[in-house]
């Protein structure tokens, strides 16, 4: 086994023991209450010790050490690849670290491994591909947001975890996420999966957006999908997820106009989304074939 291999191993056993400590170290019926937040931050901690610990396997030097000495991208990208496949947790931090250390190029290497044919559908090479776009994501890649969407509709819808990985990253590039997937879904007459993917994307985003020109535009768009998708179930939903008490009268206008040919369901659904939003339809007669 090599050098990299032995220290990814190392990186394995580090996060596995840290594990163990938080669960040996609390009573069966306290494992229920400890937050997610807490079991990531002694994580964090117990692998930055990891990163500036000497290991032998790598003559002695710290895994920062030896990932800060790389001088090649080609050898990142190919420790990348390599980490993907072995290390059970994420990317070990300092090989990210090193690898961000050269900007673009490394992004358009990652956006390279997250197309290439080769790993998008191998299941067992298909993690290069999920852990160069999270990693896209994680840097908030503003430069490779379009390449992202290419390649979420390039894919086979049924390759639904490269698809909802995209997405994640969209979400952690924020802002300009939304705003390119309000012009998409705009431009679009025809609202398919895909385009219902990225409503759902815009409402995640949308619910943390401070600034409220952008917040607007958001919340219309999300209600002008809404009016014109066929699936009103999903779009109900959305509208009421987002949360915005505006979506009321739209939803109860849907209601009225179609109180004698909407089915069972899609009434329940845009009920719930109107009461969710502090609205009510008490005074709206319905009748269902």
């Amino acid at each position: 086994m090599e050098r990299s291999e032995l220290l990814f191993e190392s990186y394995n056993m580090a996060v596995e023991e840290s594990y163990n400590k938080i669960f040996m170290s609390n009573k069966s019926h306290e494992l229920l209450n400890i937050e997610d937040e807490s079991i990531r931050q002694q994580l964090q901690k117990d692998l930055e010790k990891w990163a500036q610990t000497p290991n032998s396997s790598i003559g002695g030097i710290s895994p920062k050490e030896y990932f800060d000495s790389v001088s090649e991208l080609e050898q990142l990208i190919e420790l990348f690849k390599m980490a993907a496949v072995l290390c059970d947790n994420d990317i070990p931090d300092p090989l990210l670290d090193r690898l961000y250390t050269f900007n673009d190029d490394a992004v358009n290497r990652l956006l390279d491994l997250a197309s290439d044919n080769k790993y998008l559908y191998d299941d067992d090479e298909q993690i290069i591909s999920l852990m160069a776009i999270r990693t896209i994501g994680k840097w908030k890649a503003l430069s490779a947001l379009e390449s992202l969407i290419k390649l979420m509709f390039e894919v086979s819808e049924d390759n639904e975890i490269i698809i909802e990985e995209i997405l994640n990253s969209m979400i952690q590039i924020g802002q300009s996420s939304a705003i390119r997937i309000i012009e998409i879904l705009n431009e679009s007459s025809n609202i398919g999966n895909l385009e219902e993917y990225l409503l759902d994307t815009l409402v995640k985003i949308g619910v943390n957006v401070k600034d409220r020109s952008l917040y607007d535009s958001i919340y219309r768009t999300i209600k002008s999908t809404f009016l014109k998708m066929e699936n009103k179930i999903f779009g109900a939903i959305c509208l009421g997820n987002f949360g915005d008490g505006r979506a009321i009268p739209v939803l109860r206008g849907y209601i009225e106009k179609n109180r004698n040919t909407i089915d069972f369901e899609t009434f329940l659904e845009i009920k719930s989304s109107i009461y969710r939003l502090g609205g009510n339809i008490d005074d709206i007669d319905v009748h269902f074939v």
